[in-house]
């Protein structure tokens, strides 16, 4: 503080802490956050295999049970906890992982491996909903539409670096990713203990728009119809990432001798242009409240799901997971956007699309795995994921119809 300030304000009890706006306090940790779940999931396939024994299908639980652990927590948090304070609440999730990494850590047996990741899984159910509606809050139209971009861009560039930290650690040791994210979320916990405290909690306010502009980016209800087909878009989007994320690499390993690195390596590319087209995204509006693009987004990931069945070669492997990436984004986008776009109660809305995020990784690891253990065939997993997947575009197809009928398209 300057003299000039001090002698304006002589009493210490007008003394003011700088206010710290809440993205600065949202994106860092949901960067670091995003590594941190991204490598334990991803290392758990490997950690579960080398020291329980685990097999595709059981290796593939880990993921599943902490996507459905989230899915349940999400409900709970979102009735019983909806008057916490966005930092507080942020401060239980991260404090609860850090736990739950720890038990996972000392669990002599696979079954109380599990019951460690429950508690990740419940513990993330304080975390993302409560980040994106908190840090929402007041924004609509371009506003809405920029700053779910730079959330995205955050947490997601995170996972662009968790397969290759994790693949390559892995190769070394299975444990040593394990330590690597307990040591980043003790980081991320100092982070927004200390940040949180001073966070800004008053709205943005919108920015003034014509009319024109207002007419091109708000729906013409305060909750559009397209939220249902996105939101169930993104359900079957997450299918194909929970097949990739916990039964493919295991399944690679036997079928294809790919090493842990090399498998890294691969999911990289998904998880990088995930981010590209999430940003991307997040500067163009002609997308908006526009069903084609449902359609097409949704039918081409449900294809490009099907070929992984048939993919032996690294080059084909590697624009099949870039497509994987670019459409994952698509559905994601359109179900934060559509979701909370018009909405008051933005965390709620959030708790929604985190839930769906959570189904389709839990039917999409333990379907696959499960499907590999009984057939030992990639393209078994690929084509019964790939049908699910193409489920989206009927539901896409069908509300298409009804809006246009009710004059909502």
């Amino acid at each position: 503080m300057t003299a000039e300030n001090h002698n304006n304000n002589p009493s210490p009890a007008h003394k003011k802490h700088k206010r710290f706006p809440k993205a600065a306090i949202v994106c860092p940790s949901c960067f670091v956050m995003g590594i941190t779940t991204s490598s334990l999931n991803f290392a758990l396939v490997f950690y579960s295999h080398d020291k329980f024994g685990a097999n595709t299908f059981q290796a593939s639980l880990f993921g599943s049970i902490y996507s459905l652990a989230y899915l349940i927590s999400c409900m709970v948090v979102g009735k019983f906890f909806k008057n916490l304070a966005p930092y507080k609440s942020l401060l239980i999730g991260i404090s609860g992982i850090f736990i739950g990494m720890i038990l996972l850590l000392m669990a002599p047996t696979i079954e109380l491996a599990y019951v460690s990741h429950i508690i990740n899984g419940c513990s993330m159910a304080f975390y993302w909903p409560m980040l994106m509606g908190w840090l929402s809050i007041g924004l609509e139209g371009k506003q809405l539409s920029r700053i779910t971009s730079i959330f995205n861009f955050s947490w997601s560039t995170g996972t662009i670096i968790s397969p290759f930290l994790a693949g390559l650690l892995s190769d070394i040791n299975a444990v040593y990713p394990i330590y690597v994210c307990i040591a980043l979320d003790i980081v991320n916990l100092i982070y927004v203990a200390i940040t949180g405290a001073y966070a800004d909690e008053a709205p943005p306010k919108p920015k003034p728009s014509n009319s024109a502009t207002a007419a091109t980016t708000a729906p013409a209800t305060r909750s559009p119809l397209i939220r249902f087909p996105s939101w169930f878009g993104v359900l079957c989007a997450w299918l194909p990432v929970g097949f990739l994320l916990y039964a493919y690499p295991l399944a690679v390993e036997k079928t294809l001798g790919f090493s842990r690195q090399h498998v890294g390596n691969l999911l990289l590319v998904r998880a990088l242009l995930t981010t590209v087209a999430m940003s991307a995204m997040g500067f163009f509006q002609f997308w908006q409240f526009k069903y084609w693009q449902l359609v097409v987004g949704h039918g081409l990931l449900a294809l490009t799901t099907l070929m992984f069945g048939f993919a032996e070669g690294t080059a084909a492997i590697l624009i099949l997971m870039a497509i994987t990436g670019i459409f994952n984004a698509h559905a994601y986008t359109n179900s934060m956007f559509h979701g909370i776009s018009g909405s008051t109660n933005r965390t709620s809305r959030m708790a929604v699309h985190e839930t769906l995020l959570s189904v389709g990784t839990v039917l999409g690891g333990a379907l696959s795995g499960h499907i590999f253990v009984k057939t030992g065939s990639l393209q078994s997993c690929a084509t019964a994921i790939a049908i699910l997947t193409s489920a989206a575009v009927v539901v896409d197809i069908a509300f298409w119809i009804v809006a246009k009928r009710t004059k909502q398209a």
